[in-house]
């Protein structure tokens, strides 16, 4: 049950204690705030960044994601192209990282903080 009250908060990038503030400033995908993250929630004013640099550990997460996408293109051109060259994969690879990299970027952040905050119902009062 606790998966899935922390898939809830990353897919919805929802504020990991109550589920109702917005984590991010903008959109995913909207450049001029990219991976910007509010600075506290505004439903239960939980402050995003529990300490300085707290988002530093983020960057381990993005790497596994990328790592992950990697992989999954890998597999999918074995699947679907497995005649193509080491270059058509090596590019594939590089293009899709850059095509999902705002995307991975905010995943990472939002991973991140599920770690370290729980879910708490009792605290969605203003």
């Amino acid at each position: 049950m606790t998966f899935l009250k922390k898939l809830y908060s990353i897919l919805k990038f929802k504020c990991p204690r109550c589920h109702e503030g917005d984590f991010l400033e903008g959109k995913v995908y909207q450049f001029s705030k990219m991976g910007k993250v509010k600075k506290k929630c505004s439903h239960c004013n939980l402050k995003y960044e529990i300490e300085t640099g707290f988002f530093y550990g983020a960057m381990y997460v993005s790497y596994a994601l990328g790592v992950a996408l990697g992989i999954s293109v890998w597999v999918l051109q074995l699947l679907f192209l497995p005649d193509a060259s080491p270059m058509t994969l090596f590019l594939a690879i590089v293009l899709s990282v850059i095509l999902f990299y705002p995307l991975l970027y905010s995943l990472s952040k939002i991973i991140w903080i599920n770690f370290f905050v729980s879910y708490k119902k009792s605290n969605t009062s203003k």
